[in-house]
């Protein structure tokens, strides 16, 4: 290799100046301090996206353990903490804060009656977490609403100072639809962050009731149709009750002495007594005075009252009345017509003239025996004492005890008969067919999976104008049917025979032109044991009468003969299942 060349390799292999280095140097610095701004905003944007995504992450995971949680344990059963429990504690209209310590940390909570919680108007309950726990810069608050079924946001007037899930008999929730707003919040750069999302959960799986119970009695029940094709109905010493438990206990009860209801038109009802708890408390309204449809048409009824229309949940027990245990045999709920002189109705009276009925003319033979208006009546007694009755309670023992039962049942009574057609112009004052009735039903539930028992007693007492087959003249007949359904005899019968058809008035007319009756026999007035937990005793009455029709204009969109009038007593039934 020549000398020349040697030199030129050597020029080559020298690599940059120091000026070139410089110069790249610098280059390179003006092209990083350009960038710089655009990496800051990369940098912020990851660590942005990063808690966004945390945040959500947080609040997805509480929703899962909203839902993850039982929506309601009964209180009575012990101190475990369901959905309700942590979420929506109590609804105290003083907003007292209340702190509960879970697996999830402490829970601090308070019920707001107005105002709003993170743009949510009250009412609501509102749960704040504090810092969560493994992510200390985020916190959460969880909103609580009650739901209607409707969707709208139940009012506070149906729980407000009711509700409270740490109380037993105060736990049940007033609702089984509950919108949960979560809201988690955070700080970025000293900016305040949130993220909100909403669920609605609901006891979507209700548990058969652990103890059922219900009772119903109607001690006289009247109805028919009027020539407007309204229906007519009046009914004297009504009481319904209806308990159960499952993860909660509750009671509703109806109670009045009487209750006149015709299509379209406004209820007219006596005294009455109700309540629905844990929601609504035992109120008593109305008036115990003697009302009258006018001239007493369509209906008319003496002075009634309401009497320990109570009950009570406070032990996690369904109970009515509240003193239902204090006595054997049970205290019960009762609604009932007062006898007495100053009601020209009577205690009870009915007819089906309203709307423009006519009816049937003096001219006509069946006509002639019904007589004028009202065509049934109950008379009045000189006695203040209760003329007419319908009584009930419902009952179930506490877990431990033994023997572990749920009870329910009814009574009726009548100090004085329903006379059908009381201006027959034959019979001196006694009306054609009359009836009282005295009677009583009782339920009591077996071990779970077995059917329990029911016993059924009734008096019945029937009496009816005419001539009988083997009567030289007219005359009054009585006929009693005594039944108890545990009675080695459950029915027994003295007195006359009922036969309507062989039973002649005094214009040839037969008794059974006029009234027709469902009497006790062999196959009916017999108590009904239904299935295990269904409903028993005697659902359809102890007595039903049926009158011809009364009118001459009936509606013939109502058919023929609808103007007749039903006359049903003794209408008692019970439940009483316990499968706890």
């Amino acid at each position: 290799m020549s000398t020349s060349s040697r030199r030129r390799r050597s020029l080559e292999d020298g690599g940059f100046s120091l000026i070139e280095i410089v110069v790249a140097m610098g280059l390179l610095m003006v092209v990083l301090t350009a960038s710089l701004p655009m990496l800051l905003s990369m940098l912020r944007s990851t660590v942005t996206t990063k808690m966004n995504t945390q945040g959500k992450n947080l609040a997805q995971e509480r929703l899962e353990q909203l839902r993850d949680l039982r929506f309601h344990v009964d209180r009575q059963n012990g101190p475990f903490l369901d959905l309700l429990d942590l979420y929506f504690t109590n609804a105290k209209s003083s907003g007292t804060p209340t702190s509960i310590v879970s697996g999830a940390g402490t829970l601090t909570g308070r019920y707001l009656a107005s105002g709003t919680s993170n743009g949510i108007a009250a009412p609501l309950y509102e749960v704040s977490t504090g810092s969560l726990p493994g992510a200390g810069q985020y916190s959460q608050v969880v909103l609580a609403q009650f739901l209607g079924v409707n969707g709208a946001v139940l009012p506070a007037s149906q729980y407000q100072d009711l509700y409270d899930s740490q109380l037993v008999g105060r736990d049940a929730s007033p609702s089984l639809v509950v919108r949960f707003t979560v809201v988690t919040s955070w700080v970025q750069a000293g900016t305040p962050k949130s993220y909100r999302t909403t669920t609605v959960i609901t006891e979507g799986s209700p548990e058969t009731p652990g103890i059922q119970t219900q009772a119903k009695a109607v001690a006289v029940s009247l109805s028919s149709t009027a020539a407007d094709a309204t229906t007519l109905q009046l009914q004297a010493g009504l009481t319904t009750l209806d308990g159960a438990q499952s993860s909660g206990s509750s009671v509703a009860g109806y109670i009045t002495g009487a209750l006149a209801t015709r299509t379209g038109a406004a209820v007219s009802a006596g005294e009455v007594g109700q309540f629905s708890l844990p929601t609504q408390p035992a109120t008593t309204t109305g008036s115990g005075g003697a009302q009258g449809g006018g001239a007493c048409s369509w209906f008319g009824f003496g002075p009634n009252a309401v009497t320990n229309a109570t009950a009570d949940v406070s032990s996690g027990l369904p109970k009515a009345p509240a003193d239902v245990d204090s006595s054997a045999p049970p205290k019960v709920s009762t609604g009932a017509i007062k006898q007495g002189t100053s009601n020209a109705c009577g205690m009870m009276s009915f007819d089906n003239l309203a709307g423009g009925g006519a009816g049937r003319p003096t001219t006509d033979a069946l006509g002639f025996q019904m007589g004028a208006a009202p065509y049934v009546r109950v008379p009045d007694t000189s006695s203040s004492a209760i003329g007419i009755s319908g009584s009930g309670y419902v009952t179930a023992s506490a877990l431990t005890a033994s023997p572990r039962q749920a009870k329910a049942g009814g009574r009726v009574s009548q100090s004085q008969p329903v006379v059908l057609f009381p201006n027959n112009p034959e019979s001196g004052g006694m009306g054609l067919v009359s009836a009282k009735v005295t009677g009583s039903v009782d339920c009591v539930s077996n071990t779970a999976g077995m059917a329990g028992t029911v016993l059924g007693t009734y008096t019945l007492e029937l009496g009816w104008w005419g001539k009988g087959f083997a009567d030289t003249a007219a005359r009054w007949h009585t006929a009693i049917w005594v039944y108890n359904s545990v009675a080695s005899i459950p029915l027994t019968v003295s007195g006359d025979i009922w036969e309507p058809d062989t039973t002649f008035l005094g214009n040839g007319s037969t008794l059974g032109q006029l009234v027709t009756a469902t009497v006790p026999s062999a196959t009916s007035g017999r108590v009904t044991a239904g299935a295990a937990t269904g409903v028993r005793g005697f659902a359809n009455g102890i007595l039903t009468l049926t009158t011809a029709p009364t009118l001459t204009n009936e509606n013939p969109a109502s058919g023929a003969g609808h103007s007749a009038i039903k006359v049903q007593l003794g209408e008692l039934s019970c439940v009483a299942d316990d499968q706890r």
